[in-house]
């Protein structure tokens, strides 16, 4: 029961804890701001949002991502998987300004100011995929604020965030976890089910 205590005061600390009404509230309650455009947003890093840098995305570098979406997806399926290039190619991209084009998977292989946990990961995919919205490129899907799995409830040892999208149509979670490989790689996508009973890439020995 102690253990379980610590590991949800651990959570609540670092924002992974409290359900929250939208991705807008959540991003608030982040101090990250909420009035993003294509050209200018917030990234977090640091663990925890300790930093939040400003960055600048130009004509060229929102041509690059548009052509994850070219042509067309057709299905929720399709989209899925362009959103899973677009978000890598915002990572490549803030990474280069930012400095954290050098974080590495998970949240204990390496420390420091340019390193990411599943908080930062999961709240800078959540500005990735409001923009995405936001520029009309999103057709099957929208941005819910993120979501936690608590170790002894869900799976793992260890508290975990990731940024979710939901399917217009039918309804359906999705995650948008990044947290799981290097800056830069495409993200995974599995059900909000799946991933809440503790779901990984089986290739990754991480400690969740």
């Amino acid at each position: 029961m102690k253990r379980f205590i610590y590991l949800t005061a651990l959570l609540t600390m670092t924002g992974c804890a409290s359900p929250q009404a939208s991705h807008i509230q959540y991003l608030q309650n982040k101090g990250v701001n909420t009035q993003q455009s294509a050209q200018s947003f917030q990234h977090c890093h640091g663990y925890g949002c300790k930093f939040i840098a400003d960055v600048n995305l130009n004509e060229s570098d929102w041509q690059d991502i548009g052509k994850s979406f070219t042509p067309k997806p057709q299905t929720p399926e399709r989209e899925r998987d362009a959103i899973k290039q677009a978000i890598a190619l915002f990572e490549q991209k803030v990474g280069a300004q930012t400095g954290t084009d050098i974080d590495q998977q998970g949240t204990f292989k390496k420390m420091g100011s340019h390193q990411l946990d599943c908080v930062d990961e999961s709240t800078n995919t959540t500005v990735y995929l409001s923009l995405l919205e936001q520029q009309g490129l999103l057709r099957f899907h929208k941005t819910e604020a993120p979501t936690a799995r608590l170790p002894i409830i869900h799976a793992g040892r260890w508290p975990h965030q990731s940024a979710v999208i939901s399917e217009i149509q039918t309804s359906a979670f999705f995650v948008v976890d990044s947290w799981f490989h290097d800056n830069g790689r495409p993200p995974e996508i599995v059900t909000l089910k799946q991933w809440k009973e503790g779901w990984k890439p089986q290739a990754d020995d991480d400690k969740v």
